[in-house]
């Protein structure tokens, strides 16, 4: 005892239906759960649990699950919500980035992180793999907020509004990855837009880059049509999976959308171990298409989930990329036994973990692992009544009903107030900024 008196527990979760999405999708009715001093699970079981922790979260027989992994995300991009809609991705492409050129700097990278953070985590999302502009703004917010954010230098062949020629940025993307990384690497990413914004040569050049620092990548691939069209024009009618392998860029990586994907690219997908990234909530809104999520399952390729960015999908809420996933496949199928609801859980918890090369840290409740969870509402209408906790997740939850969460075994929010950003500053900021972004667009 004087042990656990000396290193005292953080939280300790009582009276829960702990959802742990272990390798037995193992449920724990009336069940406890410790975090150490340390912010990893000390213990979990049913029942109760000895503990030394001033912070008792009761649950009251809600669902206490995984926090939620958002792996393909712009989250600066909440500046430009609603910019774009109705349009094609190649139009909304056409708007958006010369407003970004015009508008974006590090503070206002800043703004759009944070406004992203504070929605993320309202909405059980405690991780996220950031694709955008300026990231050293992202690691600023994650840092503040407690979220967990990974990101990395992003390439395409314009300067974006860093400014930086591609030979500038890499050598700042060099030096950002010669830098310590934490113990997670969240700095240990190189993100190629795509196939269709990047030669060749230069996608080798990147494959060699992370090649020599062990960096991880993140890049979009197989959208839509037009995009498809781009790249076998300018890759001598070679798919972007296709022209990923030749350059090298394909192993392990994390591949955003995958939805115009023929055999052969879902063979090379699972023989290099990618991740596809599906962004349902995206791709139908803007008529991208449908991913093929089945054939790519029976392949066994790793699946996650993303809300791509709040400009193009205009929200960061992955409770409906889970709907969505779901209720798509099967009626695509035509058949309502596919893609059952515990797979769309493991897609949106440790297939993410996976994805990002984390399932040994997070994406589920297990012991030694960092307490990344949140907590439903035991009271919740929408919630009740609950017979199967996997279904209701992925067919009823929705961010109304997260009441608390906690990262790292540190509560970011208590009683769906967010404790670690201003909320009405963070709004401020934004909508101050949104002027700016309306003018950048009527002067174009």
């Amino acid at each position: 005892m004087s042990d656990r008196n000396t290193n005292q527990d953080r939280i300790a979760v009582i009276n829960a239906q702990i959802v742990t999405v272990d390798k037995k999708s193992s449920v724990i009715d009336n069940g406890s759960l410790v975090v150490g001093a340390d912010g990893a699970i000390r213990e979990i079981a049913s029942g109760k649990l000895e503990h030394t922790a001033a912070e008792v979260i009761d649950a009251r027989g809600a669902i206490v699950m995984p926090g939620l992994i958002n792996t393909h995300a712009h989250l600066g991009m909440t500046l430009f919500r609603g910019l774009g809609d109705d349009m094609s991705l190649e139009d909304f492409l056409a708007r958006l980035m010369p407003a970004e050129i015009k508008v974006l700097n590090h503070d206002a990278v800043h703004a759009g992180t944070e406004l992203a953070a504070l929605e993320s985590l309202l909405g059980g999302i405690t991780t996220s793999l950031d694709m955008y502009y300026l990231p050293d703004a992202a690691l600023e917010v994650a840092k503040s907020s407690g979220m967990r954010i990974q990101t990395g230098p992003n390439f395409l062949e314009s300067d974006g509004p860093e400014p930086l020629p591609f030979d500038e940025r890499l050598a700042w993307a060099t030096k950002w990855l010669e830098a310590p990384r934490d113990e997670l690497g969240s700095t240990g990413w190189v993100a190629p837009h795509s196939t269709y914004l990047l030669g060749e040569d230069h996608l080798n050049t990147l494959a060699a880059l992370a090649a020599k620092y062990e960096a991880r990548i993140h890049v979009h691939a197989a959208e839509t049509v037009g995009e498809m069209q781009l790249v076998a024009k300018r890759h001598g009618g070679r798919t972007p999976i296709q022209v990923l392998a030749d350059t090298n860029l394909l192993r392990r990586s994390v591949l955003a959308h995958g939805v115009h994907l023929n055999d052969d690219d879902i063979k090379l997908i699972a023989s290099n171990s990618a991740t596809v990234v599906h962004c349902p909530a995206s791709n139908y809104k803007l008529a991208s298409g449908v991913a093929r999520i089945l054939d790519l399952q029976r392949a066994g390729v790793n699946i996650a989930l993303g809300t791509d960015g709040p400009a193009s999908g205009n929200d960061l809420d992955l409770w409906i990329a889970i709907r969505l996933a779901g209720y798509m496949q099967k009626t695509i199928a035509k058949n309502a036994a596919v893609l059952p609801a515990l797979d769309i859980v493991r897609m949106a918890t440790i297939n993410g973990a996976r994805a990002l090369q984390l399932d040994h840290v997070i994406g589920s409740l297990e012991v030694g692992k960092r307490a990344d969870l949140i907590v439903l509402d035991a009271d919740s209408p929408s919630l009740t009544p609950n017979f199967n906790p996997h279904t209701t997740i992925a067919t009823s939850v929705t961010r109304a009903d997260v009441l608390h969460v906690v990262v790292d075994g540190k509560t970011v929010v208590r009683d769906r107030k967010c404790l670690t950003i201003d909320h009405k500053a963070a709004v401020s900021a934004v909508k101050a900024l949104g002027k700016q972004v309306l003018a950048s667009v009527s002067n174009n």
